[in-house]
């Protein structure tokens, strides 16, 4: 027993061994992937601007392209935690590296030092009027702010000196979406961007020296930037900071990670990623679970009539039910389902879809105890069946070959030698050994009783964990896909530990050491 025990042990110490490799290896691959939270925004912002093509210029955080200027995109970089090496953002993320924290400040605590915030507000409104003159320029002037790089519309000398190039990129412009790409290439190779319909490249430094609109630009970007390192500059003495949109924050290192229950602020809802998670998890508990019960109460029994009655009637009819629901995907099931019984050209036995009717909590309040359980139960049939088709055909087969094998043991026969009655000998004896293969798929059940079925959740609109993963992976929802890996990876490690002990106990011949 001792020797079991010990296996046990190990095999728990392995599970904070195997998380963290799992969950760095999908951190890192989730970085390493282009589509994130910056790179979405940056692309409407360019549909937003090829759009408007030819409406004019953008303002200080459009970049080349009408995507995001360097300033802004770091600034986004910071606050997703995506400026920091993949191997410390991580330790960050598990909470055991402190990160930086920002959280802002109340009008409250700036009545505390008026002097701080009178001088605070004099350098900040020292970079707006400077910010808003270079907006101003950029509008009037055809420039573009990349970061510190300023950028403005080929001017008729750049046609006159590149005549075939710009032939060749209006031709490009004119061939749409589909061009698009080449005509970056072909504008990046002689060092240009797009603006929509319009060719930029950067000042010269003639440009940025000789009197004229393009130096007043490069000056004021200048004496702008500067403005605005004196009012952080300040604001550090007080462990502070600003945005460029006039925001202020307090400023510290703290550890804030999975460790100490911060699963990050999720993109898409943009509310706490454990908060959303827990607003779905029941959903999928419930129907999960009530689909498994289902799936044990009907296979077992099912799989034991088909043993005893092996190559009868009864055995080679429900064998073709068997097969059916094996062909059957759970989804097409429930389709099925809800174009015979949801209302349409047949019977209107079921909703829709959804989880409970709109008025349940109503209902509940005004005591309708009945009606809330008849609505809850019209709602369970469908996904419940949908789930219970997913596994019916193979655990009522496992039952059946199970039993079968058991039936020919020498202590079945040995049972039935000494006298013991049919019933007794399969349900006490060959039952119990029997059910020791299913039992093997509990890890796995519980790791689906978390994850749920998206495709089931999907055409039963269930708002559960399988619809919530697959619209956070299409939507790069970092923290809501690093926190549903997280609970999903502890539950399946923590399931197939759990499926070893369960059959060590019912069949006492095997012992793990």
């Amino acid at each position: 027993m001792s020797g079991m025990w010990t296996y046990f042990a190990r095999r728990l110490l392995l599970v904070p061994v195997t998380f963290l490799i799992i969950t760095f290896m999908v951190y890192a691959v989730l970085r390493l992937t282009p589509g994130g939270p910056i790179e979405q925004l940056e692309n409407q912002m360019k549909a937003a601007a090829a759009g408007e093509a030819g409406g004019g210029g953008g303002g200080g955080l459009l970049g080349d392209g009408g995507g995001l200027d360097e300033k802004a995109r770091d600034e986004l970089k910071a606050y997703y935690n995506l400026d920091q090496p993949i191997p410390l953002a991580y330790l960050q993320w598990l909470g055991v590296w402190p990160k930086k924290t920002r959280d802002p400040v109340s009008l409250a605590q700036r009545d505390l030092d008026p002097s701080f915030w009178q001088q605070s507000q004099s350098l900040w409104n020292a970079y707006r009027i400077g910010n808003e003159d270079l907006d101003r320029w950029v509008l009037e002037g055809k420039f573009q702010l990349s970061g510190e790089t300023i950028l403005r519309e080929i001017t008729p000398s750049d046609r006159q000196q590149h005549p075939q190039m710009i032939g060749q990129a209006v031709q490009l412009l004119a061939g749409g979406v589909s061009s698009r790409a080449q005509l970056d290439r072909l504008l990046e190779a002689q060092g240009w961007s797009r603006s929509g319909s319009r060719f930029m490249r950067a000042l010269t430094d003639e440009e940025k020296t000789e009197s004229g609109l393009p130096a007043q630009v490069h000056a004021q970007l200048i004496t702008t930037e500067a403005d605005f390192a004196a009012l952080q500059t300040h604001l550090e003495s007080m462990k502070m900071e600003s945005n460029r949109n006039g925001s202020y924050y307090h400023v510290d290192h703290a550890f804030s990670g999975i460790i100490q229950g911060d699963f990050g602020r999720s993109f898409t809802y943009n509310e706490d990623a454990l908060d959303v998670i827990t607003s779905k998890f029941p959903i999928s508990i419930y129907f999960g679970l009530i689909g498994y019960l289902a799936t044990w109460i009907v296979c077992v029994p099912l799989g034991i009539s088909k043993a005893i009655r092996h190559k009868g009637t009864f055995d080679t009819a429900t064998s073709v039910l068997v097969f059916l629901g094996y062909a059957t995907p759970g989804f097409v099931a429930c389709l099925l389902l809800l174009v015979l019984l949801g209302g349409g050209s047949y019977w209107n036995l079921v909703p829709l879809g959804g989880f409970r009717s709109a008025d349940w909590n109503l209902w509940w309040e005004q005591g309708e105890y009945l009606r809330c359980i008849g609505d809850q139960i019209r709602h369970t049939l469908v996904p419940m069946f949908g789930y219970m088709v997913g596994s019916f055909a193979s655990m009522t087969v496992l039952m059946k070959n199970s039993l079968l094998e058991n039936f020919g043991a020498d202590y079945v026969r040995t049972a039935f030698a000494k006298g013991l009655s049919e019933g007794r000998v399969i349900y006490v004896h060959a039952l119990r050994n029997s059910l020791i293969p299913i039992t093997a798929g509990i890890g796995h059940f519980l790791g689906l009783l978390f994850a749920g079925s998206f495709l089931i959740e999907k055409v039963c609109n269930i708002p559960g964990m399988g619809l919530l993963g697959y619209e956070s992976i299409i939507r790069r929802d970092y923290p809501i896909i690093l926190a549903t890996l997280v609970f999903g990876v502890l539950i399946r490690l923590t399931g197939n530990i759990l499926s070893d002990l369960i059959w060590a106990l019912i069949d006492p011949r095997i012992r793990f050491k």
